[in-house]
């Protein structure tokens, strides 16, 4: 009797595992073309992969699009949804005796992310609670709204019900005005524009938010040094930042921030010190479509199916970014700590084929107390690493990603289980599949190499599905 109960349980299993399968494979290979529905795509009635490789990684001309202000070069021929206009179009001409007019999206600009996945993390004990399989559905919750608001103005509102920590907070949210004083002056197109707000500051070459495929991030952005309320880089953070396109290829921006973030979330809006932190960025683009996205062609009037790959034509982007901060720490009374960070980084895409690459070097004060480890002496904490990271379009629909990345810490010699061992090294490798523009089935395999192999760079295995609306 046991024995055909353990067979009727077997079938059963494979049957469930089966018709999973069946599904996927139905919904991956009989799909019909469909339009991918969050907020621009309603807007200009287009699919996803006009402005993305695949979402959420931003192809050329969806960085030019982010860039512009949720833009497009002549906008108003493409705009399926009319505006809201607030004001008459001749309150312009006798401003400042009238309000200047303005704008709101005709409809309710909102749209949804959903991800959910299946974990297995060996470096978990099962004895500790803690469990080495896991779904986690929901993994993360979010909800987005982002627009324009007439000619200049635009906004961004990024909403965690519940991020990858488990807490609800504000991830984003900032008013950015585009063209400053353009036509004025002297002054162009495109030279200054400005966000302000809580922003996620151009200081990474490439956004975690809107250019990455993989599900985990690098190693040299995914680590806190100190244990006090000093930001990673990929932190958002209130402050102003101004940012501009020169000759359509080199592109430049630079910030002022608070600097902090309490307990490793975003949801400070407070500094805990007058002092502020600064940042700048420049790079230049060889090739491609530019940075302000008006190609050299006379076809103003269409807006295809966007690029299937990468960029229009082979492309070479350089450029460095550097920030300089101030954080208090609390070790044992307040302390005023300086911070350095400084990055490299370059870009190439030919075609199908994409690769990153990013150096970094930090340099902090060895303050008391202020880091999660042992200090050899009285030594500052230099900090390099960088990586590298190649994505190739198998199919429109099907995407590898590898990435090697190394990060190494002197002077530091036994480190929280928050942050890495003095040096690491890992490969991550996904394999990105796109069932709708909307929907993606994401497994991935971030394991450790010969010296990682510890508690604080551990191996895990993933499938995440991802979709938003």
């Amino acid at each position: 009797m046991q024995k055909c109960d353990t067979l009727f349980f077997q079938e059963k299993g494979l049957a469930l595992f089966s018709s999973v399968l069946l599904v996927i494979l139905s919904i991956v290979f009989f799909q019909e073309e469909a339009l991918a529905v969050p907020i621009f795509a309603r807007k200009y009635a287009t699919s996803c992969t006009t402005c993305h490789v695949a979402f959420p990684k931003l192809n050329a001309f969806g960085e030019a699009f982010k860039t512009n202000g949720y833009r497009l070069p002549n906008d108003e021929v493409f705009v399926k949804e009319p505006p809201v206009w607030l004001g008459s179009e001749a309150y312009k001409r006798v401003w400042p005796n009238a309000v200047y007019p303005g704008a709101i999206p005709g409809n309710v600009p909102i749209s949804l992310r959903m991800i959910g996945q299946g974990v297995y993390d060996r470096s978990k004990l099962t004895t500790s609670g803690d469990a080495r399989t896991d779904f986690e559905f929901p993994h993360e919750i979010e909800l987005n709204s982002l627009g324009t608001m007439g000619d200049n103005l635009s906004f961004d509102l990024d909403y965690a019900f519940q991020d990858e920590n488990e807490r609800s907070i504000v991830e984003r949210v900032f008013l950015g005005y585009n063209d400053i004083l353009a036509g004025k002056f002297g002054i162009p197109r495109h030279l200054l524009n400005m966000r302000l707000g809580l922003i996620d500051p151009m200081v990474i070459p490439f956004s975690m938010s809107n250019q990455r495929l993989t599900t985990s991030r690098p190693t040299i952005y995914n680590f806190r040094i100190s244990s006090g309320s000093q930001p990673r880089l990929t932190d958002s953070q209130t402050g102003i930042e101004l940012f501009g396109v020169v000759d359509k290829r080199f592109r430049y921006a630079g910030g002022v921030v608070n600097g902090v973030v309490r307990d490793g979330a975003t949801e400070a809006f407070t500094d805990n010190n007058s002092q502020k932190d600064g940042y700048a960025r420049a790079e230049y683009k060889f090739g491609g479509l530019p940075f302000t996205g008006e190609a050299d062609s006379d076809a103003k009037d269409q807006l295809g199916s966007g690029f299937p790959y990468f960029d229009q034509g082979p492309s070479l982007t350089l450029g460095s970014t550097g920030y300089y901060g101030i954080n208090q720490i609390d070790a044992p009374t307040d302390t005023n700590s300086e911070y350095h960070r400084i990055l490299g980084f370059a870009r190439a895409n030919y075609e199908r084929y994409n690769v990153d690459a990013v150096y970094l070097y930090q340099l902090d004060d060895a303050a008391a107390g202020q880091f999660n480890g042992t200090i050899a002496g009285d030594e500052n904490i230099d900090t390099w690493g960088f990586y590298v990271e190649g994505s190739a379009v198998i199919y429109p629909w099907m995407i590898f990603v590898a990435r090697y990345d190394r990060l190494n810490i002197e002077h530091i010699t036994i480190l929280g289980a928050s942050n890495p061992r003095d040096s690491t090294s890992r490969l991550t490798l996904s394999l990105p599949v796109y069932a709708r523009p909307n929907l993606r089935i994401v497994p991935e395999i971030s394991v450790g190499l010969s010296d990682s192999h510890d508690a604080n760079a551990s191996d895990s295995y993933l499938i995440r599905l991802d979709f938003a609306y």
